[in-house]
């Protein structure tokens, strides 16, 4: 059956329906029976209004724009008046397009209006700069016949479009647009449908802040149709269960700008919408999503409520921001997704579940209902006090209770649970953190572990130091790890300990600490300069069950307090000024370079030799080299007890030259360079270690020998050292740290002539030390500096010499071999180091003795030499614990 309205001809619903394209099927959403039904009843009501159209034609006014492009000139249609009733027909846009509110707002009124009639005509109206046009009649038609093409523009704040009577047609056969854009607003009471019939296109454009008011917005029939929001608002009129229907996702486009729903006090149901922008539902009725939607942008319900059935799910929405009611209780399934969930409203979950995949947000309102919750991914946080009851699993990401939630607790690995709220019985397969920083978790039940961590942060330090804390207030069971992350803590001694875990009921679960390193059987975690290990019951209440981490010594040594529990690091930096200043120390002048100074002509004429004048004196000029080793066993005074067995190698290498020399002796200047490589092992009740230094410097000498036997000799030298600290227990504590070292060293002797070769000779040596290291920070994050490193050692001796001097006929031969005794002393007070803000001193015994001998043999006229010494060191306060050996060789060279 038909109809013709001018050229064009137009198929009623019934031979369309009949005829339906299955590439136009496909492109719609899916059809109930319902939805079917309602396409039926719009597309006949289409039928009506192109049949009202047809009939009231007769009295039609038609658009001309002979005279301009104003719609309130008279001239510029058919009847050369301005339309105040009937039917109007816009079908042309030459000369001049039709336009309501040229000037400013005006207002117009029609019965029915085709915009875009015949097929290969366009008709456009646009109504603008705040004007109203209102359409009372039975036909509102926009792109009527096939190849026509119909445009209405309502555009501006102000600018309205009032329909009542028939629905809004867009692109029954034809081509037809509504643009509602810049403020603007279209009343549309009995509905908008787009693409009636087979061949027409309708399209919507709301932007700009817009606003479609309506009671539906439809595809109902076979034609196409596309909806396009961008800052928009559609607002409902009515209850309407079939308020947005037809549409697929992709036809139903929410631009970057969003779309805003309107229910006002309505119950309304929508199908799918897609895009990249987002859904902001308002008004205190309800939107109720049937449909799978596809936008990516934020569900924002600021007030009602947004509910989902069927097929409805908003997963690929960013997040939901709840301030309203979402409602899930009608879908069909045993749950549905969301990304995340934000607001201060309600979610009611009935029986059903609601999992949460890539979270970012804070939801401070209540979840309710039977169902569950599961977080999947992501950062969730609840402030609220919620009350479903259907459990909680956290199977990924991160749920944060900082209000609380009861129903089982369920910890995944890969989940975390943390906050400073309040849950009931938790399992625990993943991490449970207390606090949110540093806060306290109630767990209201009972605790398991299921092979779960437990992660605590706390400022290590005292019993009082700020901390996490687990709460449960019932029983209990299976195995936990625990880690420790110190949030700066510098440590201290404890003496019952920081309490990490508090149980109500019976504590049989099993904590076991992550630790840093383990010492006596037990995991550390390591807070400056201490350690802690957990323990179970507290000192003073022995049986509570609770769990503490404490900084003392697990088992101490016979006969000594259980005192702090330092980390594996603290016996190393103690000792290790200690070791630099043994690399820095100067020799005597005889162990640096033989002995310089022989017996006069009564000697050499004993020997048969005749002597030059002048050739008892020292040798002037020469190049020598020597090479020290020694080992020590010490047991200094320090903090941690440790003790240190030091193995040393020392290569230095001299130029000496005569710098003066007159009637009473001469005067040698000399330029040293040196080489030395320290290994000391240190042991110690909180863990052995190793330092191991090398170093290299440079010094210079000057030495008075006078005629006589009185010697004068003078050094100063400087050090620069690379060092590696490492622990048995936690590996390299740090590598390469530099330092430095100088030292100046007085020594002053007389020889005095016995007879016979032999001869004595008091000695007195004062030396200053000081060596240095850089600041460094460890592998615990314990920053280590120097306080004091110096030392001023003073020594007197007594050698006795015998000297002999012969012609093996190649030249003078001359040996002199001795003896010698020396006491030490030590003015200074030891060494003192930093470690995280706690000192650390090491003293070695201030008073030691040595014995000791050696020689020197120099033959082909005292061209060449070699010398040697050998000596024994020991504590004259406890000679078996601080003890040392030490040998050093060498030989010279004179031109």
């Amino acid at each position: 059956m038909r109809e013709c309205i001018g050229v064009a001809t137009i198929r009623r619903q019934s031979d369309d329906m009949r005829h339906e394209s299955p590439d136009r099927t496909r492109r719609s959403a899916p059809d109930s029976h319902g939805t079917r039904l309602l396409r039926l009843l719009l597309a006949s009501a289409s039928v009506a209004a192109l049949t009202a159209i047809s009939a009231g034609s007769a009295a039609a006014q038609s658009w001309t724009g002979t005279t301009s492009n104003d719609w309130m000139v008279g001239t510029n249609w058919s009847g050369s008046a301005v339309p105040i009733a009937g039917s109007v027909t816009i079908d042309t846009t030459s000369p001049n397009p039709t336009v309501l509110g040229v000037a400013g707002p005006a207002a117009g009124t029609t019965g029915n209006i085709s915009v875009g009639v015949n097929t290969g005509s366009t008709g456009s109206l646009t109504i603008q700069n705040g004007s109203t046009l209102t359409s009372s009649g039975a036909g509102l038609v926009i792109g009527v016949a096939g190849g026509s093409n119909g445009t209405v523009t309502v555009t501006g704040a102000g600018s309205q479009w009032i329909t009542s009577g028939s629905q809004i047609n867009l692109g029954a056969s034809g081509n037809g647009t509504l643009n509602i854009q810049n403020g603007a607003k279209v009343i549309a009471q009995s509905g908008v449908i787009l693409g009636t019939f087979a061949g027409g296109t309708g399209t919507l454009n709301i932007t700009g802040g817009s606003t479609l008011e309506t009671t539906n917005l439809a595809r109902a029939g076979v034609g196409d149709g596309q909806v396009n929001f961008d800052n928009a608002i559609l607002r409902a009129r009515a209850n309407n269960n079939f308020f947005i229907s037809g549409f697929s996702a992709a036809t139903l486009n929410i631009a970057a700008g969003g779309l805003t729903v309107d229910t006002q006090a309505f119950t309304v149901r929508a199908g799918g919408f897609g895009g990249v922008g987002g859904l902001t539902k308002i008004g205190a009725g309800t939107l109720n999503l049937s449909a799978l939607n596809t936008y990516t942008g934020p569900t924002v319900i600021q007030a009602g409520t947004l509910s989902l059935s069927g097929n409805g799910s908003i997963a690929a929405s960013s997040r939901v921001v709840a301030d309203g009611t979402f409602n899930i209780s009608a879908i069909p399934g045993v749950g549905t997704s969301i990304q995340s969930l934000a607001g201060s409203g309600t979610v009611a979950l009935a029986t059903k579940n609601l999992t949460i995949t890539n979270a970012n947000d804070l939801f401070s309102g209540v979840i309710s209902g039977t169902g569950g919750l599961t977080l999947s991914g992501g950062m969730q946080t609840l402030s609220g006090v919620n009350t479903y009851t259907g459990g909680t699993t956290v199977s990924g990401g991160t749920l944060s209770v900082n209000g609380s939630v009861c129903g089982a607790m369920t910890v995944l690995a890969g989940g975390t649970l943390q906050g400073t709220g309040t849950v009931c019985d938790t399992s625990n397969a993943g991490i449970v953190a207390p606090g949110n920083s540093i806060g306290t978790l109630t767990v209201a039940g009972n605790y398991t572990g299921n092979g779960g961590t437990l992660q605590i942060e706390t400022v290590l330090g005292g019993d009082a130091s700020p901390t996490d804390r687990l709460v449960v207030t019932g029983n209990t069971a299976g195995s936990t790890n625990v880690r420790v992350i110190n949030l700066g803590g510098s440590g201290a001694q404890t003496v019952e300990g920081i309490k990490i875990i508090d149980v109500g009921g019976a504590s049989n679960g099993a904590f076991s600490l992550l630790g840093d390193y383990v010492i006596q059987g037990q995991q550390a975690v390591v807070g400056g300069a201490y350690a802690y290990t957990l323990q179970k019951n507290g000192v003073s209440t022995p049986t509570d069950g609770d769990w503490y981490l404490r900084s003392s010594l697990i088992n101490p040594p016979p006969a000594a307090p259980a005192g702090p529990l330092y980390q594996p690091g603290v016996p190393l930096y103690e000792n290790y000024a200690q070791v630099l200043l043994g690399m820095n120390e100067l020799p005597t002048m005889q162990q640096r370079v033989g002995n310089r100074y022989w017996g006069g002509s009564d000697a050499m004429a004993r020997a048969g030799v005749a002597l030059a004048p002048g050739e008892a004196s020292p040798t002037p000029t020469a190049f020598w080299g020597r090479i020290e080793g020694g080992q020590s066993d010490l047991q200094p005074s320090t903090t941690t007890g440790s003790t240190t067995k030091t193995d040393q190698l020392k290569v230095q290498a001299g130029l000496d030259g005569l710098l003066m020399e007159n009637e009473r002796g001469r005067l040698i200047v000399g330029l040293t360079g040196q080489y030395g490589l320290t290994t000391a092992n240190i042991a110690s009740a909180f863990g052995n270690g190793r330092i191991r230094v090398e170093g290299s410097g440079v010094g210079g000498t000057l030495t008075w020998f006078d005629d006589n036997g009185f010697y004068v000799d003078g050094q100063a030298q400087s050090m620069f050292y690379r060092s590696d600290l490492s622990s048995v227990l936690a590996g390299s504590m740090t590598h390469g740290n530099e330092g430095v070292g100088y030292a100046f060293s007085a020594e002053t002797g007389k020889r005095f002539f016995v007879g016979n070769g032999w001869s004595l000779t008091p000695q007195a040596q004062l030396s200053y030390s000081k060596a240095e290291f850089d600041r460094f920070t460890d592998r615990f994050g314990a920053p280590v500096s120097l306080r004091d490193g110096d030392s001023l050692l003073g020594r007197a001796g007594l050698a006795l010499n015998h000297q002999k001097t012969w012609n093996d006929g190649a030249g003078i031969v001359r040996s002199d071999i001795y003896g010698i005794g020396n006491l030490r002393y030590e003015f200074l007070d030891g060494t003192r180091v930093d470690v995280a803000g706690t000192g650390f001193a090491s003293a070695q015994d201030r008073l030691w003795g040595s014995i000791g001998g050696g020689g020197t043999y120099s033959w082909a006229n005292g061209r060449y030499a070699v010398f040697g010494e050998v000596s024994y060191s020991a504590s004259l306060e406890d000679a078996a614990a601080n003890r040392s050996y030490k040998g050093t060789g060498g030989f010279r060279i004179v031109w």
